[in-house]
């Protein structure tokens, strides 16, 4: 079954720039704008637009539920996730190289080429922060399936046709009986208010269960494992070794903080329970995970 595509943006400055240490919003809010210029007739109001499920900004940016998993429910999972460079570098000069991704999960990715407008929108007005902002080209877009490791072309000067998808195949694959959890990004695991600090997999595996049940069931249109055969399982994983560090994050004007590092974990890992997890690596865990925070690696030891 085919759950995803994954966009790689190879782009180049051309002026001198200045962005913030994590990048995902601000890409987030640059294509978003673009997408929204270009291809939305009620100027973001898509609260009661007909058209908001045909629309490439309101079903990637602002999808409610289609009622398939909850009702009447506005603020609900979207279908992409912004992977930013891992890097917390501000300066940017004239030349170097900004690379990222994007993933589009089930039927969004019927929005690609309009995406891909986007970005090159984006590259056109320029990226960065109120001090300065550069110009950037786009010198090739690509296509992966990051499981098989294998890629094509989409845009190159050209557009290009690509059929590579992400599959439910692809996150199936076993890993070993110890495995860690390398986060790239920073992630916020928030349950009544409070943060997750305790991170037994029986704490954090229902944050990568509900993420992988919403996007299928919503995206998808089938959910494809048993959820508690996947709750059941997760409880023989033990916590074996953590490496975290806090970060600190301002979000409207309140002071968040976000755990990085390394979990490490044992036991037996059944398919139910593998799926998830391994889908997680695409989707993030955790608060403002669409643009990028909650990002791990499953790393077999």
């Amino acid at each position: 079954m085919r759950i995803a595509k994954l966009y790689t943006f190879e782009m180049e400055f051309r002026e001198r720039a200045k962005l913030p240490r994590w990048k995902g919003n601000l890409i987030r809010g640059a294509i978003g704008m673009h997408l929204m210029r270009k291809f939305c007739i009620s100027d973001g109001d898509c609260s009661n637009c007909n058209l908001i499920f045909r629309c490439p900004y309101g079903y990637i940016y602002r999808t409610p539920s289609k009622g398939l998993v909850l009702r009447k429910i506005s603020g609900f999972t979207k279908p992409y996730v912004i992977k930013p460079p891992p890097d917390e570098r501000t300066e940017f000069s004239e030349g170097e190289e900004f690379k990222f991704s994007i993933v589009l999960f089930g039927d969004s990715a019927k929005f690609e080429k309009q995406l891909l407008s986007a970005v090159l929108e984006m590259g056109r007005k320029g990226l960065g922060t109120k001090e300065r902002r550069g110009r950037l080209e786009l010198r090739r877009a690509c296509v992966e399936n990051p499981f098989l490791r294998r890629k094509e072309i989409l845009y190159e000067g050209d557009l290009y046709d690509s059929d590579i998808w992400i599959s439910t195949k692809d996150v199936s694959g076993r890993i070993g009986s110890t495995f860690m959890l390398r986060f790239i990004t920073p992630f916020r695991l928030v349950r009544d208010g409070n943060l997750v600090r305790d991170l037994d997999f029986r704490n954090l595996f229902p944050f990568m269960l509900r993420k992988y049940s919403a996007l299928m069931q919503q995206y998808v249109g089938a959910l494809d494992i048993d959820v508690r055969k996947a709750l059941g399982d997760s409880l023989g994983i033990r916590l074996r070794g953590e490496r975290l560090r806090e970060v600190t994050f301002k979000y409207k004007g309140e002071d968040q903080t976000f755990l990085s590092g390394d979990l490490v974990y044992s036991g037996r890992s059944s398919l139910h329970m593998r799926r998830p997890l391994l889908f997680c690596q695409l989707s993030h865990i955790g608060k403002r995970s669409s643009f990028g925070f909650g990002w791990y690696e499953v790393i077999s030891v």
